[in-house]
């Protein structure tokens, strides 16, 4: 609320703008923007969504622009996408720009993804930061977090805090912490250990076995 009345005092047209390159229902960063823009809707303001895809179903009163999705591999289309977006901006300006992926041209990124920079370095070869994906991905990532820019940063967690300020020199200032956003549906109920006897004997598991549980959605990728 507070970023949005500081926008509002610059340039204010009632129109907040969402970049996302991609909105599928079950993915955590999409889930994280639909809140968000839902919340920023609720306080009047008009929502326009700027994506290459969208699947599911418009929630009532946002503008979706599906950008023209063009290019051989993910980071040309990207490439694409951030210009194209930067040039309709400029004819089509709003009172702020909210980024759930990291281009130019952000007033504010939510920090859905680590640092790119950080996984770069320690976990690529030399030869990787040599490629276009490496230049366009590391550029994008210094737009939003390089001590020149003025992007104002909502991070997930501390450690997000500590490695983008480790290799961009990001001003403390400019980046905050956001509390846990756990849904209080989600939070244990009473009957908790009555749920967890029962599940446990459901599938014979012992009490004092460990039972791991891995959720995601980008199956390929994660296996």
């Amino acid at each position: 609320a507070d970023l949005l009345e500081t926008f509002a005092e610059r340039r204010c047209n009632g129109v907040i703008a969402f970049c996302l390159f991609k909105y599928f229902p079950f993915g955590g960063l999409q889930r994280d923007f639909l809140r968000i823009a839902q919340r920023v809707a609720a306080q009047g303001y008009a929502i326009r969504v700027y994506t290459l895809s969208w699947e599911g179903a418009v929630p009532a009163g946002f503008d979706v622009i599906l950008v023209p999705d063009r290019g051989l591999v993910n980071h040309e289309r990207y490439r694409r996408y951030t210009q194209w977006v930067e040039r309709e901006l400029l004819k089509r300006p709003v009172s702020l720009v909210v980024g759930f992926n990291k281009m130019p041209g952000l007033d504010v990124y939510f920090a859905a993804d680590p640092c790119f920079e950080a996984k770069a370095q320690s976990m690529r070869g030399c030869f990787y930061r040599h490629t276009p994906r490496y230049r366009f991905f590391s550029g994008a990532e210094r737009a939003v977090f390089g001590a020149e820019s003025r992007v104002e940063i909502l991070l997930l967690t501390e450690q997000q805090r500590s490695e983008f300020a480790q290799f961009y020199e990001t001003p403390e200032s400019r980046m905050t912490v956001l509390p846990p956003g756990v849904g209080r549906d989600r939070l244990p109920p009473p009957n908790v250990k009555q749920i967890r006897s029962s599940l446990r004997a459901e599938f014979s598991i012992g009490e004092d076995e460990l039972l791991l549980l891995a959720v995601g959605s980008g199956f390929a990728t994660k296996g």
